[in-house]
C-alpha cells in the first residue's frame, strides 16, 4: 500500500481554552492525527 502524502495545511486560530478543550477531548493523542480520525465519521 503507498503511503498518502499529505500536501494541504489548514490553519486555524483558537482560544488558549478552545485549545485545552481539544487536547483533553484527544486524550494525550497527537492533535492533528485525533482531529483525522474524528473527521472522517
Amino acid at each position: 500500500m503507498i503511503p498518502m502524502k499529505r500536501e494541504r495545511m489548514l490553519t486555524i486560530r483558537v482560544t488558549d481554552d478552545e485549545h485545552a478543550r481539544l487536547l483533553e477531548r484527544c486524550e494525550g493523542k497527537q492533535l492533528a492525527v485525533w482531529m483525522r480520525r474524528v473527521c472522517q465519521r
